[in-house]
């Protein structure tokens, strides 16, 4: 007979253990095996006129891979600016499995304050902030194999506003650009932000001498600003750039100043002294701030 030498309590000719014998050959099958089947198993065998019983002694490890126990872990989660946030990623497995995070897509690699790899089941923010939103893989990890579980974290915020080039310089009598990156959450509208001069008010696309160019990517939106061309009176006037959305308005300004010199503009075409052809130009304006947006979510700016 078998015999479990264990604490377990052995249980036979069930729907999970089947005891079988056949030509004097005899087997123990598991049907659905769990951890608290693991331990030693001794089967014995008494013969007609034996003392002692024949013995067989045989060792059961139970192994599992990971899998996430969806129901103790996150989903994607929403918050607003400030809130307190954690992220839960909850395994099993035999052995129990090592977890661990990485960020594998947002503003950057990094955990807030935990560097490339954050160890354990849980990432919590205090308060969570708009560079924080991105895509969260959590890892669990044993040696018979590895489980896998995203979250995806949006943070609700107030614009945030920035100008390129930060310090503008360029020479009279030639053109200027200005890219205003609006990052927000819900994004800004065409119609919630807008360009500012001290000096003329309210730049719209009537304005005489610019052009304004309005580029939807996503939670990042840009309003570009051309000055065609610049004029002395620019020099020394600030420039605002003004966003809203439902969670507040923030605005970011620049000043231009002069240089003697030819400044390429931002996507590296000349800017004085030829003929710009601004259809022409302008063919290459989403390519190019595409690429600008992407140096910027990359951190490079």
């Amino acid at each position: 007979m078998f015999r479990l030498l264990n604490d377990v309590t052995f249980r036979s000719f069930n729907s999970v253990i089947q005891f079988l014998i056949h030509d004097y050959n005899s087997s123990l099958e598991i049907m659905s095996l769990d951890k608290s089947y693991e331990g030693k198993y001794t089967c014995e065998c008494q013969y007609t006129g034996s003392v002692e019983p024949a013995r067989v002694h045989r060792i059961l490890r139970v192994f599992a891979k990971p899998n996430i126990v969806r129901h103790m872990s996150s989903y994607d989660t929403d918050a607003d600016s400030g809130d307190p946030v954690s992220l839960h990623c909850n395994a099993d497995g035999i052995p129990p499995p090592f977890i661990y995070w990485r960020r594998t897509a947002g503003a950057s690699s990094i955990i807030r304050n935990f560097g490339t790899v954050k160890s354990g089941n849980v990432i919590k923010f205090d308060q969570v902030e708009a560079d924080d939103a991105g895509e969260y893989m959590c890892y669990a990890e044993n040696s018979m194999g590895r489980a896998l579980w995203r979250v995806r974290l949006q943070v609700r915020h107030a614009p945030i506003v920035r100008i390129f080039p930060v310090e503008p310089f360029q020479k009279s009598g030639c053109n200027l650009r200005l890219i205003c990156l609006i990052d927000a959450n819900p994004p800004v509208e065409q119609h919630a932000c807008q360009w500012i001069s001290n000096r003329t008010g309210t730049i719209t696309s009537g304005s005489v001498g610019t052009r304004l160019t309005y580029l939807n990517a996503g939670l990042i939106r840009d309003l570009v600003l051309d000055l065609t061309p610049i004029k002395t009176l620019d020099f020394g006037d600030l420039y605002t750039c003004t966003a809203s959305n439902s969670l507040g308005t923030v605005s970011a300004t620049t000043m231009i100043t002069e240089s003697f010199t030819e400044v390429p503009l931002i996507n590296g075409r000349y800017a004085c002294n030829h003929a710009v052809n601004w259809i022409h130009i302008n063919a290459y304006l989403f390519i190019s701030i595409q690429c600008f947006n992407l140096l910027f979510i990359n951190g490079l700016f």
